[in-house]
């Protein structure tokens, strides 16, 4: 598929910053003490010599496991939950609603020892972790969703004798789908955040342990390396959620057409 002119402006216009940003840092290296910050090049052989051996594939591909599970298990707890108490449960929403916000105030980062007390330094405490972090705004986002449905629509559906199914699906689901979408966006980069800060913490594989293991040795070119990529890959989860934002969003339109 071939670039349009604008597209084509608009990538050459948004990479001149950040080639001035690597060119900045390829010359300031040479400014600052020795042991501070190294060459951007340094970086980014020592990076790909990583990659190619399979040492930062293996570590991503365990992260990423573990955030595929927690984000998984999340989504099977909030989405349902969700739209149980910003439809047909809103006398339990009410009491519940307190308790779940007083849950969503604890610093994630502050309780992961108490996940590692209960749940051992392993891949179930990262699970849970993850699984902590971004049931919050999955389950907010989802009631809010739910709520922002017309209920002449439904009456009105329900008078023709359309089933529950397609109630859901033909009216419900669709005016929910932006909000369920925006707390998928931020449980996804939270989840992110959350795995690297959980192995940085106790784990003995994952990204987090990769990078706590090069700080130990003060491999520098390593450790500015792993952050560059850990950037990519949080670059890279947000296209995905907005590429699949936009085609469910499109989706949501054409069933309203019809």
């Amino acid at each position: 598929m071939s670039l349009s002119k604008a597209t084509f402006k608009k990538l050459v216009y948004g990479s001149i910053p950040i080639i001035l940003f690597f060119l900045f840092w390829e010359i300031g290296s040479g400014l600052v003490p020795e042991g501070v910050i190294p060459p951007v090049t340094d970086v980014v052989r020592t990076i790909w010599i990583s990659a190619t051996s399979d040492v930062l594939l293996k570590q991503t591909g365990i992260s990423l496991g573990r955030v595929g599970m927690g984000f998984a298990l999340s989504i099977v707890v909030a989405l349902p939950l969700g739209f149980l108490l910003g439809t047909f449960f809103r006398p339990a929403e009410k009491i519940l609603i307190p308790f779940f916000r007083m849950c969503e105030k604890l610093n994630p980062f502050a309780i992961i020892p108490i996940f590692m007390i209960f749940f051992g330094i392993g891949t179930a405490e990262k699970v849970a972790v993850v699984f902590w972090a971004t049931l919050w705004p999955l389950l907010f986002n989802t009631i809010a969703g739910a709520r922002s449905v017309d209920y002449q629509l439904i009456r009105a559906a329900r008078s023709v004798g359309a089933p529950n199914s397609a109630l859901f699906f033909k009216v419900i689901l669709p005016f929910a789908l932006p909000n369920i979408f925006t707390g998928l966006e931020i449980a996804a980069q939270l989840s992110f955040f959350m795995i690297i800060a959980s192995e940085v913490i106790g784990a003995s594989t994952g990204l987090g342990w990769y990078y706590l293991s090069a700080s130990v040795r003060y491999d520098l070119p390593l450790i500015y390396g792993i952050v560059l990529y850990i950037t990519v890959l949080a670059i890279i989860i947000n296209l995905v959620f907005g590429r699949l934002k936009k085609h469910f969003l499109v989706w949501k339109e054409a069933v309203q057409i019809e």
